[in-house]
């Protein structure tokens, strides 16, 4: 046991070593170098578990959903046909058109993902691979009962939001057909098992994502509450539990849910009255720890973030806001090229910065959603009517009902979650509706459109031929099978 102790966790320090945050490791050999206390071991799963400003990152999946837009033109002068033939842009394009080889072939039909472990799918399974080596040995650890509770309801939530990312790229919805494939799990850290089957959603879902999350809460909601340490918390435990549990259509669990993190004390932002709260040197920062709704901040960010070709708000989602009135049409300042050459998107969206957050907005969101779809509707709209007081400058009360309250409550959630990693997720879960795209290849050229259709196979995105090389027990998503995808002349 101790001998597989040394060489498990010794491998996976030596990663931790090359690119950690923490200091505590003792100069030893790499086999030696063993965490003891269990705040040895918070700082292993800070460094190998935990999201960070490079990994694991799925943006790419930023530029298949109905938000952005590739920008055809500026009304600059001096690049009227703005993004056409920028690098970027022709990289991108078997993202933003969904080919069927957009894991494994970029724009200019150059091979990517050569090796399986520079894939997102790879980045996802090596922070998992950090929590399972923490969960595997932290009963063991030197120091109190409540810190070692802490590190494990930790590293069982950080797991159960991997793999929730995880399925969420590569399995069908939950609600649509919880018996496909979805991916494999491993839930210890032993590292001899190479070729391992795809488990169902249903499976992943049920049997890892919300054990691991109803564990950690039982784990963690009888300690201190902490705040703004980066790490997750019990309130955000909780909000991530009311959002797996409105993706499996528990109502009744997701309002639940959102109900013990108000007795943990989330709250709303007014931005209203108090938007510069959020305000910094560089801009308004609602994803930080500036903002109170922010429980935890962690992670990469989820817009693919390029100088030359930044997937900007599409037009038919700006004419969605009340762009004089709607407080977060200035704090996420959603930008077009045209204005000062530039996409802006809820800011901090450098390459090195954390971008993604658990905050109470969206638990306020769940819960209105799972009302307007478990018949409370009275509480849904009084919901959504304070919610929107909160946001939008004078602000009237309106009185809706059934699909139109639904619809509105889902918009409602679109504008405020927009560019935070949600936006395919929703589209997933609320039935896989049609997205069209245009995209000019050439300057002077025509303009194309490309069609994601309902139900589109492309909504489960397919495995790197170099993940299906390593694991030959993984079997392909019929997205990969499908053939090019044609564009229509405009």
């Amino acid at each position: 046991m101790m001998k597989n102790k040394i060489f498990i966790l010794g491998a996976i320090m030596g990663s931790f070593m090359l690119g950690s945050c923490g200091d505590f490791l003792e100069e030893e050999s790499q086999s030696e170098v063993i965490p003891k206390t269990t705040s040895d071991f918070s700082e292993l799963l800070l460094g190998t578990g935990y999201p960070d400003e490079s990994a694991p990152s799925f943006s790419f999946l930023s530029l298949m959903d109905d938000d952005c837009a590739h920008f055809l033109t500026y009304t600059s002068p001096w690049a009227p046909e703005g993004t056409v033939e920028t690098a970027n842009a022709i990289t991108q394009f078997p993202i933003y058109s969904w080919q069927p080889t957009l894991a494994d072939y970029d724009g200019y039909d150059s091979e990517i993902n050569e090796t399986a472990s520079s894939t997102t799918y790879a980045q996802f399974y090596s922070k998992i691979l950090g929590c399972n080596a923490v969960l595997d040995y932290i009963d063991e650890a030197i120091g109190t009962q409540d810190d070692r509770d802490r590190v494990k309801a930790e590293a069982l939530a950080v797991r159960a939001l991997l793999y929730f990312q995880l399925v969420n790229i590569y399995g069908e919805p939950y609600n649509h057909n919880k018996d496909a494939l979805g991916v494999p799990v491993r839930l210890i850290s032993d590292l001899t098992e190479k070729n391992i089957e795809r488990s169902t959603v249903g499976y992943i879902y049920e049997e890892v994502i919300l054990k691991d999350l109803l564990e950690a809460a039982r784990l963690m909601d009888p300690l201190p509450l902490m705040r703004k340490n980066f790490r997750i918390n019990q309130p955000a435990i909780h909000i991530l539990l009311s959002r797996v549990y409105l993706y499996m259509e528990n109502y009744k669990e997701c309002i639940a849910e959102v109900e013990k993190a108000e007795k943990q004390g989330i709250e709303l932002l007014n931005m209203v009255n108090n938007l510069d709260v959020i305000l910094t040197n560089s801009g308004y920062a609602p994803i930080s720890y500036n903002n109170p709704e922010v429980e935890w901040f962690f992670g990469p960010s989820v817009v693919a973030n390029h100088w030359e070709y930044q997937p900007g708000t599409a037009p038919a989602f700006r004419v969605l806001w009340d762009q004089v009135n709607d407080q977060r049409f200035l704090a996420y300042a959603l930008k077009t090229v045209d204005e000062s050459n530039t996409v802006y998107l809820k800011k901090p969206m450098g390459s090195m910065e954390l971008g993604q957050s658990i905050r109470s907005a969206e638990a306020f969101l769940n819960r209105m959603e799972a009302y307007a779809l478990s018949g409370e509707e009275g509480l849904a709209l009084a919901e959504l009517n304070a919610f929107r007081k909160t946001r939008v400058i004078g602000y009237a009360d309106v009185n809706l009902s059934g699909q139109v309250l639904l619809d509105e409550i889902r918009l409602e959630r679109r504008k405020e979650l927009c560019f935070e990693g949600h936006r395919w997720f929703d589209l997933r879960r609320q039935g896989m509706p049609e997205i069209k795209h245009t995209y000019k290849a050439e300057k002077g050229g025509a303009v194309y459109e490309y069609v994601l259709q309902q139900g589109d196979p492309m909504y489960t995105i397919p495995f790197p031929n170099s993940v299906i090389l390593q694991n030959r027990a993984l079997i392909q998503n019929p997205s990969r099978e499908m053939g090019a995808r044609q564009g229509e002349i405009q």
